[in-house]
């Protein structure tokens, strides 16, 4: 499954990837995510997520690593992660660019796949509850960077 969207940030450049890139502050604004271990600063980090797919609620214990940091104009990250029965991988990019002064455009993409148990459901439910979380996420993270 793919996704892809936009977000207008009122912050510098710099701001919005310090903000972005580091897994302690994007994640207080992910949606589900439980916990975060930084396993090599800059490079990969361990979380736990869990997502709900209606009456479902499945946790993925994730590895996440950034592939691509080119600062501050792109980052390129890939996740895998395994719930029982399940299993996920994502990859996602972001390229951030300065439309005017302390104004950033920050443009994104997602790769999305599920296997195993919760795959069928996964397919079904996935847009509208990315479409959900996406915009919790968004919110939030135009919140903090803004404030």
């Amino acid at each position: 499954m793919n996704f892809d969207g936009s977000v207008i940030i009122k912050s510098k450049r710099d701001t919005v990837w310090e903000f972005l890139t580091d897994p302690h502050l994007v994640s207080q604004c992910a949606p589900g995510v439980k916990e975060v271990e930084v396993v090599i600063p800059d490079k990969q980090f361990r979380t736990n997520v869990g997502i709900a797919l209606g009456a479902v609620k499945v946790s993925f214990a994730m590895d996440v690593e950034w592939i691509e940091l080119d600062a501050p104009n792109r980052a390129k990250m890939r996740a895998r992660g395994n719930a029982p029965g399940s299993a996920a991988e994502v990859e996602g990019t972001m390229t951030l660019n300065a439309s005017e002064p302390n104004v950033t455009e920050l443009y994104w993409e997602a790769n999305v796949q599920i296997m195993g148990r919760i795959a069928s459901l996964a397919m079904r439910l996935a847009p509208g509850v990315t479409k959900k979380l996406v915009g919790e996420f968004f919110d939030c993270v135009v919140s903090r960077i803004e404030k």
